[in-house]
């Protein structure tokens, strides 16, 4: 048996964009990941219960449905993030030009009640033994939904997960450089949070925020209909409600900007609280050098159940508490997320 068997490290992930839903593409990128988990999915029917006198009958499993499902897990860029956004936040995303030299901006405003049109993509996962290469596949891949966490130490996280129809045994697309990545690392995270979305932008949390998970969910699913399918997995997407979860871990002190009094209030009297979560990175070169590498998150939502309620656990010897918000809909912008990304990419993959 080969030395490098079942190593992670040669693992790769390939992607490519679908002109026609469900139609398979050759990859068009290589993704920089730093987990991958691939699921193929079969369900069989095995007979369990059907009987002959005293013992089960010999009948072979016979197969019902197909599905895949991957999750990929990578330090957050400002490219690769772009997956995840247009799979299944909001799709058909053409970026604007806000400097004068190669600078895009992403701006990502999905529909408050409607279908977000994901863009479809079809995901490649490669095994590799030296130069030997074993292939799955799977077309239709959209994004069901991803987490993003930010702390106190080196690169933020995120972690998104695909959906797919029937894996196919397919041949390595080849000739994929790696892709040219930038990165922020979580000091750069800067947190804002006011009453209004109109406001946002313009009262820093400073000294307070130790770290955040922020987890997008519900929008898409695949649905399995009766649509007699020789693949015999789903002929398209359903959307529903999406969800946004914001986690903040906060230091509380009496002595602080009293952010978790302030909080209290909100919480209390059923207010909507509006935050902004911002990563910035490395300047762009000239002329767009007033311009950085970013992304930014604008949030509107109620206070959960949980939401500050316990309190005195310790992190590095600070009182913490956790400030939890869910979506909802704010009526003045309206809107209950938007997320932009400023890089330099003019099309993804």
């Amino acid at each position: 048996m080969s030395n490098s068997s079942g190593l992670r490290a040669l693992t790769e992930i390939q992607v490519g964009k679908e002109s026609v839903d469900g139609t398979s593409v050759a990859a068009t990128r290589k993704l920089a990941v730093t987990n991958a988990v691939y699921r193929r999915l079969e369900t069989f029917e095995h007979f369990d219960e059907q009987m002959n006198g005293l013992l089960m009958t010999s009948q072979a499993p016979v197969l019902s449905r197909n599905h895949t499902e991957l999750e990929l897990t990578w330090p957050l860029d400002f490219e690769q993030i772009l997956l995840p956004l247009l799979s299944g936040f909001k799709g058909a995303v053409t970026p604007t030009e806000p400097g004068t030299g190669l600078s895009r901006l992403w701006t990502f405003t999905p529909a408050v009640a409607g279908d977000p049109a994901p863009d479809p993509y079809t995901l490649e996962f490669v095994e590799r033994s030296g130069d030997d290469r074993a292939e799955m596949e799977f077309p239709f891949g959209l994004c069901s939904g991803w987490t993003i966490t930010g702390g106190q130490d080196g690169l933020p996280e995120i972690i998104a997960r695909f959906f797919g129809r029937k894996t196919v045994d397919s041949i390595y697309t080849a000739a994929q450089a790696l892709p040219t990545l930038h990165h922020a690392s979580n000091a750069r995270w800067g947190i804002w949070i006011d009453d209004t979305w109109a406001n946002l932008g313009t009262t820093p949390i400073t000294q307070q925020i130790l770290g955040f998970t922020l987890e997008y969910s519900g929008a898409i699913r695949p649905e399995f209909y009766l649509d007699n399918r020789a693949d015999l997995d789903f002929s398209n997407y359903e959307y529903g409600r999406r969800m946004l979860d914001l986690n903040l871990t906060v230091v509380h002190d009496p002595d602080s900007a009293k952010l978790i009094q302030t909080q209290e209030a909100i919480k209390s009297a059923g207010t909507l609280a509006t935050v902004q979560l911002v990563l910035t990175g490395a300047a762009f070169a000239a002329p767009d050098q007033a311009l950085n590498y970013q992304t930014t998150v604008n949030m509107a939502g109620f206070h959960a159940d949980d939401s500050m309620q316990d309190r005195g656990a310790d992190q590095d010897g600070n009182l913490i508490t956790n400030v939890h918000l869910i979506s909802a809909y704010e009526s003045a912008e309206p809107q209950d997320i938007e997320i932009t990304v400023q890089n330099i990419l003019p099309s993804f993959p």
